[in-house]
C-alpha cells in the first residue's frame, strides 16, 4: 500500500454525552478526528436486539440536497490507489447470482465476503434519538476501519453522534460476529463547513475496538478500497440496510447502469433503497465468486429514483490513512 503523509490532523475530546460544533483543524484540507463519546457502562450492553430494531433510519442532512459543491474543480486526475481485499476463513462463496440490472432492491442471497463485511452502524444523534445507518469493514493496517457516511457522525447542527457501534452481518436483530464499538471517528474538514454539509465529501471512517481480542478484519475479513478511480465504468453494485427493504432487517442491494450525477457527486444510478442504507458500500471490480471488490464510494444521497455516491478521491484517501494510523 502507498502511504501518504497526514498533515493538520486534530483530535478533539468530549466528555460523556456532550456536543459541540465542528472546530476547523489548524490547516485546511485535512482529516478531522473526534473521539466517540459513549454512554456504555461496564457490563451494560446498550445496543440490545430490541434497541437495534427500534433505531430509526438515519436521515440525510436537510441541506445535503442543496447543490452545495466544492469550489475547486472536482475529481481532478490523480494516481489510482488500490488496497486489496482481505479474505476471511470459512466465508461461504457464491450461492445465487445477483441480478446485475436491479434498480429495484433485492435481498442479498449470493453469499461471499460481502455478506460478512457489510453491516449496520448504530448511534445516538445530536437530538438524543437512536439511529441506524450502513457500513462496511475494509482492509487497513490494524484491521479496525469501517467506512460509512459523514452524516452518521455529525448532524445538521454540528452536533457529533454518540454510542457508535458497527454490527457486521446484522440480520433480524442478531449480531453473529459481535458489536464493534467505535473509539474514534473521522470526517473530512471540508464536509461540514459554514453551517452546511458538502455532499461530495459525505464519507466517514470509524475506528472500532476489538471483539474477543480480534479486530474487525480478523473477525470477518475486509473489502478492498479504490481511491482516485481511473477504471472505466463501474459495477454500480450498492448494498445496505434500507428501511423499505424487509424493514431494514436484511442486507439489500441494487445494481445497474450509471445515470447523470447531481449535487456535486461523482456516482449515480437508479435505485430505490431508502433510509438506513446511507453509508452502504458502492463497488467497482466486484468478484462474483468470492464476494469481494473495491469500494469506490458510499451511499450518501437519494431522491425518489436515484442513489448518489461521493467520490473517494485524495480527500477520502487522506481520511482513510488518518483512521488507519489512529
Amino acid at each position: 500500500m502507498r502511504t501518504l503523509p497526514i498533515v493538520g490532523l486534530t483530535t478533539l475530546m468530549l466528555g460523556l454525552g456532550t456536543h459541540a460544533a465542528v472546530a476547523e483543524p489548524p490547516e485546511a484540507d485535512a482529516p478531522l478526528a473526534r473521539q466517540v463519546p459513549t454512554t456504555f457502562a461496564a457490563g451494560n450492553d446498550y445496543w440490545t436486539p430490541e434497541r437495534m430494531r427500534a433505531a430509526q433510519p438515519l436521515a440525510a442532512p436537510d441541506d445535503a440536497g442543496s447543490g452545495a459543491t466544492r469550489s475547486a474543480t472536482p475529481y481532478a486526475a490523480q494516481e489510482q490507489v488500490d488496497i486489496a481485499p482481505t479474505p476471511s476463513a470459512g466465508t461461504k462463496r457464491w450461492v445465487t447470482p445477483y441480478v446485475t440490472s436491479a434498480a429495484k432492491q433485492r435481498t442479498w442471497k449470493s453469499g461471499g465476503l460481502i455478506a460478512k463485511t457489510a453491516g449496520k452502524v448504530f448511534g445516538t444523534g445530536g437530538n438524543g434519538k437512536d439511529f441506524v445507518a450502513s457500513g462496511n469493514v475494509v482492509t487497513s493496517a490494524d484491521g479496525d476501519v469501517v467506512v460509512t457516511v459523514g452524516h452518521a457522525m455529525i448532524d445538521g447542527e454540528g452536533r457529533w453522534s454518540t454510542n457508535l457501534v458497527f454490527v457486521p452481518a446484522y440480520q433480524n436483530g442478531a449480531a453473529p460476529y459481535g458489536k464493534f464499538v467505535a473509539r474514534t471517528m473521522f470526517i473530512w474538514s471540508g464536509y461540514y463547513k459554514d453551517g452546511a454539509h458538502q455532499p461530495p465529501f459525505d464519507f466517514g471512517m470509524l475506528v472500532v475496538k476489538p471483539v474477543k481480542g480480534k479486530t474487525a478484519v480478523q473477525t470477518v475479513g475486509g473489502q478492498g478500497l479504490r481511491f482516485n478511480s481511473t477504471a472505466a465504468g463501474s459495477s454500480n453494485l450498492l448494498l445496505g440496510y434500507p428501511s423499505n427493504g424487509n424493514g431494514g432487517q436484511t442486507l439489500q442491494y441494487c445494481s445497474g447502469a450509471s445515470v447523470t450525477p447531481a449535487y456535486g457527486m461523482k456516482y449515480a444510478f437508479l435505485c430505490d433503497m431508502g433510509g438506513g442504507s446511507s453509508g452502504g458500500p458502492w463497488f467497482q471490480s466486484f468478484n462474483k465468486i468470492t464476494g469481494t471488490g473495491y469500494q469506490i464510494s458510499t451511499h450518501a444521497l437519494r431522491n425518489s429514483t436515484t442513489s448518489y455516491g461521493s467520490y473517494f478521491g485524495p480527500e477520502a484517501l487522506k481520511t482513510f490513512r488518518a483512521a488507519e494510523a489512529a
